[in-house]
Formats: structure tokens, sequence, C-alpha cells
């Protein structure tokens, strides 16, 4: 697919990436862009600058703050030491400058990243993520029948409020299983995540057989028909905010409906236990698409079966009992909740981001981008505890560039 790479930047190639999952690469203006490069989906990022004066790429900046990212740099000043004592090898192989008298690389100046950084559009930024991870997607799941569960959910970057300014929002699509970010977006404070929900899917070309679960906030009946027009399944837990569905849902005949899947975990001093009831969506049912309704249950005891808590979740989805039968809509349902720990929690924690008071234009939300980023990076590497992925970065300048895909 041929696109213009013209201004706004929004609305460049880098949105309007292929429509095929398997084809990896874009036509712009001619020249061919591999989406799975991460180095070529950095240079075509629109840069903000003068051309003249510009000493250094803004593909090059970029990849400084990512590898700083990787390495467990958690504010600007840690950018900024990362930056300032990057040894040359690591220069060379991400394209700085070389002097031609005396041959040697020529890192820009760390005021000079962040101070660019700031200035960059955001959305093209995560559209530009975003047009890598899906280029991905066909090497993750080479079985084109199989599923994919991906949850959307919200986060707070609490650490850019400041005064009267609220804190700024973000919407993420996660796959569930895998825990790596494929797509961001920034919710504007005049909006909400609802009216974000599709603008985000949109920045993935292609969704067929991917599973989107999100919380009772998207049980939406414009999601739906959104998530079956591009051939997508959902999931959605029902709430207050469908009261009609809801009622409709507690007036089935649960009693009579065998418990098809129990799941029990043991572990930090808690026993739990889950059940899921499934049933086919009755006719009438107020929802676009529904194919089967769901009632999942879970009870928390203590080590000596002391009730601590119980909670019950009313269920929609458009898969078929073909497609998901119980034990399957159990996983999906609880995968709905890793985004928490497999994605906030981890950036808050591990990489800093709600004490990060970095508050600047346009640099909260592509460092959080760019957070996300490396923690899929490094669960690439098969490092399942980032803390200790970002410590094995530190440990050698060359390695945020074996995780990010920099050394070839």
């Amino acid at each position: 697919m041929s696109v213009q790479c013209a201004t706004p930047p929004v609305l460049s190639a880098i949105t309007a990436i292929v429509s095929d999952a398997d084809q990896h690469e874009l036509s712009c203006d001619g020249e061919i862009v591999d989406m799975a490069d991460l180095r070529q989906v950095w240079a075509h990022i629109p840069d903000p600058r003068d051309r003249r004066g510009r000493r250094h790429s803004l593909g090059l900046l970029l990849a400084l703050v990512q590898a700083a990212i990787v390495s467990g740099a958690t504010s600007y000043a840690a950018i900024r030491h990362w930056v300032a004592r990057a040894p040359r090898e690591v220069l060379a192989q991400l394209g700085a400058r070389q002097d031609r008298r005396t041959g040697h690389y020529q890192a820009p100046h760390p005021d000079t990243v962040c101070r660019t950084i700031a200035q960059v559009n955001a959305a093209s930024v995560d559209a530009a993520y975003a047009a890598h991870r899906a280029s991905q997607l066909a090497d993750l799941y080479d079985d084109p029948d199989e599923l994919i569960p991906m949850t959307v959910d919200g986060k707070t970057q609490r650490g850019t409020a400041h005064g009267e300014a609220p804190a700024r929002h973000r919407l993420g699509a996660l796959l569930a299983e895998d825990g790596i970010m494929v797509a961001t977006l920034d919710v504007g404070t005049k909006s909400n995540e609802i009216t974000a929900f599709a603008p985000l899917l949109d920045q993935i070309p292609h969704v067929k057989n991917v599973v989107i679960s999100a919380d009772m906030l998207h049980c939406q009946r414009k999601h739906a028909h959104y998530l079956h027009r591009r051939g997508a399944f959902y999931l959605f837990p029902v709430g207050g905010n469908q009261p009609g569905l809801f009622d409709q849902l507690d007036a089935l005949a649960w009693k009579d409906t065998p418990i098809e899947w129990t799941t029990y975990d043991r572990g930090h001093g808690r026993t739990e236990i889950r059940t899921i009831q499934v049933r086919p969506a009755p006719p009438g049912t107020r929802f676009p698409h529904v194919k089967q309704v769901f009632l999942l249950e879970r009870h928390v005891y203590d080590l000596h079966w002391k009730p601590l808590s119980s909670v019950a979740v009313l269920g929609v989805t458009n898969l078929t009992a073909t497609h998901a039968g119980p034990r399957r809509l159990a996983e999906l349902v609880r995968g709905e909740w890793s985004i928490e720990n497999k994605d906030h929690y981890v950036r808050d924690v591990a990489l800093g981001e709600d004490r990060c008071r970095v508050r600047t234009a346009s640099a909260p939300s592509i460092l959080a981008t760019m957070r996300s980023y490396a923690i899929g990076a490094l669960r690439l590497l098969n490092h399942t505890n980032i803390a200790e992925g970002t410590r094995w970065a530190r440990d050698d300048f060359m390695h945020p560039l074996i995780a990010l895909g920099l050394t070839m």
C-alpha cells in the first residue's frame, strides 16, 4: 500500500500501516520501510526541529533514550547520565556522527536529547511503535486460526499532575499472555477511554482472531459493532453502565446452569477458587453479535478457609462455543486483569513511572510508550523479572541494543 508521508504527522504513513499482518514493509514516497526494523521506524517519525543546525538525527536521539530506559533509567537525570556515558561502539551502532578528522563518534548533548524528545509529536511515536509491534504479530502467532488474547485498559501517570493540571491518562492494548504492549494512545483531558477505544485499535492494522477484553466501562454497543466489523472478538464484563443487559443476564437460571470449569490457586497467604458457568446467548439479548453469556465467580479464603472476599461477574462475548468453551473463556477473562500486573505495575515499580516528574509537552507520553516497549523487549529475551532484566541491561552498554535488536 503506497501512502503519502506529508503532514500532519499523526496521519503519516506510519499510522496507515499495511492491512496484511504478514506484510512487514510499506512504501512511503517510493521508499520501502521495514516496520520490523526499529531504526527505520524511528527514521520516519517527523522531526520537529528546523533542518538548519541539526547535528544529530532524531532516530539517534530516540534510540539513546530507548536504550537508557531498557537499562532502567527512570528520570531525565538518569537518561542524561546514560547518554553522556555511552561508549563509542554504542554510538557507532546507533548511527552517530563521525568526525572526519579524528574518526571519533560524536554523542549529542544530553540536554539536546531531552529537549528534542519533548517537541516530538506523541501520536506519531505511538503510531510508529504500534506499527512496529503489529509487524511482529505474525511471528509471535504463526497459526492463522489461533485466538490472540488482547486486553485494553487505561493508566494514569500520577507524576504528571501539577497544581490544578490533572495527571495525564493513557490507554493501552496488551497481548495478555505475553505481556507485550502493542499499541498506546493519549486520552485527552476533554475526552475519555470510550472515545479513545477505536483510535487505539485503529493503530493495529490486522485484528482478525484477536479477542479484545476490557473492563465494564468498555462494554459498549458501538465497541461491539466496531470489533465485529474488523473481524475481531470481544469479551466484556457487564455492569451498571448497561442496566438493561445486566438485568437480563442476572435473571437467567444460573442455579440450573452447571459449573463447567473450576480453578484453585494457593499462594501469598490465601486460596482462590474461580468458577465459570456458560450459556448460549438467549434470544433477544440486548447486545450486538453476542453468542455466549457467562457468570464467573471468584471466592478468596485465607489458609484456614476463612472467607475474605467473593466476586461475581456477568459477561458477554461474540465467541461461539466452537471458538472458546468454558475453560478458554475463563482463561480469557482472567487475562483481562493481566495488564495491571504485567505492564502498569512494572512501569511504576521497576521503571518508576509514577515517581517521574517529567511534565513538559510530549515527553511524558513518549517516555510511557518507551517504558512499555522496554518491558516487551526484555520479555522477548525471556526476562520474566523486569527489574532483573534492567540490571542485566546495565551490566554492559551493548545489552540494551541486543534487547532492541540494534546490533546487526
